[in-house]
């Protein structure tokens, strides 16, 4: 069952295909750490749980995100603090003072003589070296510091609530939150939790694994906060089409299996997450773009086939049919893209769609037929840039390790040894026996690694069962290698998980 958008939420929109399709939104600029922070930031105002849809309307709230301006500006832009601690000219006893004039000079341009940063000379004891220890401390827990973002987009790795920092932007002194990283997939990730049966377990997961406000990082993020900073902004929540859909508690179970890990440590807890939660959206896109081109109860019984490499693309066949596969994946989304439309204008007329999903009048071009219209209208569908899963899955699976691209070969599934690592501690809760948990694999995510899994995806006796072996093989010695796999035998390799103890 689909559920009508909240009011006004598309209403800047001028075409709503993948919106009703997919979801409100996908953008290929949010990586998938920024979608786990975004989602966290809606979680830190609004519990999972405290806003569910209807049989026929969907969860419609707003929630604050706090802007913490002062604290990436000490992180990310302040130029001062270095030079000043650094300079033998300059005496231990002035440096404070020193610093203080230069960062509400650049903090505060126009200069009305506001000390800004008051609040820290009690925190530090007007001591540079110890202001100047905690912001490096903070600072590296700075996800992807290969990227040079401006600084009102740059982001930590949180294992506090005081170190959630949403994207915003700034204009002649005004902040307001931005869209180009913080595009609304977390939204969607937070809507598929709140669905699923584990939205009220998961809430005390998310609580002691990301919301204390005693870990030791998260103390060094509020000492550098100023307390009176009243800077919140306000949103409205996305949109998810579906009311129930089994992706839903899929993800859940995998967010559940992380968190309860009790022998990995918070710090370490968010890479695995946003490596799983990414795998999740690219088989929950799948799933929905398949039951749109092949609608007749074609979801449960059989996956949407992964053909994984696990080979680094040494084996050139396998390598092949992994790129042809990774093609399908995408060509499929805008055969959906294709189908939805024609289905809605089959379900009411060309007309109306055009008016629905395109905020076209045929009226506006007379001369031109409706069914013409569109199917431009599915042209540009297919080509538009913003929320177009065709080309968000690239950017998508590359940033969470599970394609690997190479120039003048093309990019194809390979998993790299973290995101093995994060699908592994996700799904092995106990001692399995090595093509046990390949099946488990396959039936969860359609991941297709061996020669058990190839028959029953591509149904068909023989699909190079040759290469599907080697292609064990090395799965199991770079599992090995990781200590997630030991064999016992000739006969038996098992699984392990080692993170796991005895659950809290």
């Amino acid at each position: 069952m689909c559920l009508p958008p909240p009011d006004g939420l598309l209403d800047s929109t001028n075409m709503e295909v993948q919106e009703r399709l997919y979801g409100h939104r996908f953008i290929t600029e949010q990586e998938p750490f920024m979608i786990v922070l975004e989602a966290l930031a809606v979680m830190a105002g609004t519990p999972l749980g405290n806003f569910l849809p209807t049989e026929d309307k969907h969860e419609c709230f707003k929630y604050r995100l706090r802007r913490r301006r002062k604290l990436r500006f000490l992180l990310f832009q302040d130029r001062n603090l270095d030079e000043i601690a650094d300079d033998g000219n300059i005496h231990d006893d002035q440096k404070w003072d020193q610093w203080k004039s230069a960062v509400n000079g650049q903090f505060d341009p126009g200069g009305s003589g506001q000390d800004h940063f008051a609040y820290l000379d009690s925190s530090f004891e007007c001591s540079i070296s110890s202001l100047r220890q905690a912001v490096r401390l903070l600072r590296s827990a700075e996800i992807d510091v290969v990227h040079n973002r401006r600084w009102t987009s740059r982001f930590l790795a949180v294992t506090g609530p005081d170190m959630i920092l949403p994207d915003m932007r700034e204009s002649r002194g005004k902040w307001s939150i931005d869209r180009r990283f913080f595009g609304r997939a977390g939204e969607l990730v937070y809507l598929m939790l709140n669905r699923s049966k584990l939205s009220e377990s998961l809430n005390s997961l998310i609580e002691d694994s990301f919301g204390q406000s005693n870990d030791p990082l998260n103390q060094v993020a509020n000492a550098l906060s100023d307390p009176d900073e009243d800077d919140w902004s306000r949103t409205q929540i996305g949109y998810l089409p579906h009311k129930d859909h089994h992706a839903y508690l899929r993800l859940a179970e995998d967010w559940n299996a992380i968190l309860r890990l009790n022998r990995l440590p918070k710090s370490h807890r968010f890479e695995p997450l946003f490596r799983i939660t990414a795998l999740n959206l690219v088989v929950y896109l799948a799933e929905i773009a398949r039951d749109q081109v092949f609608p007749v109860g074609s979801g449960k019984a059989r996956p949407v086939p992964i053909m994984m490499d696990f080979m680094d693309g040494s084996e050139k066949q396998l390598r092949d049919r992994s790129k042809e596969h990774f093609d399908w994946h995408r060509k499929l989304a805008n055969r959906a893209v294709k189908k939805f439309v024609e289905d809605h204008a089959k379900d009411t007329t060309p007309t109306k769609t055009l008016k629905v999903l395109f905020g076209v009048s045929p009226e506006d071009h007379p001369t031109t037929p409706p069914e013409t219209q569109l199917q431009e209208g599915i042209d540009q569908a297919i080509k538009r840039d913003k929320n177009n899963i065709y080309k968000f899955l690239l950017p998508l699976t590359k940033n969470a390790g599970l394609v690997k691209a190479r120039p003048g070969i093309g990019t194809w599934f390979c998993m790299s040894d973290k995101t093995l690592i994060a699908l592994t501690v996700a799904n092995a809760d106990q001692k399995t026996e090595l093509r046990e948990f390949l099946e488990k694999l396959y039936v969860r995510y359609g991941i297709v690694a061996g020669p058990s899994e190839a028959r029953k995806a591509f149904d068909r006796p023989h699909v190079g069962a040759q290469q599907f072996e080697a292609n064990l093989a090395e799965l199991e010695e770079r599992m090995a290698r990781l200590a997630l796999v030991h064999r016992l035998s000739d006969d038996c390799a098992f699984v392990t998980n080692p993170y796991i103890g005895n659950h809290e």
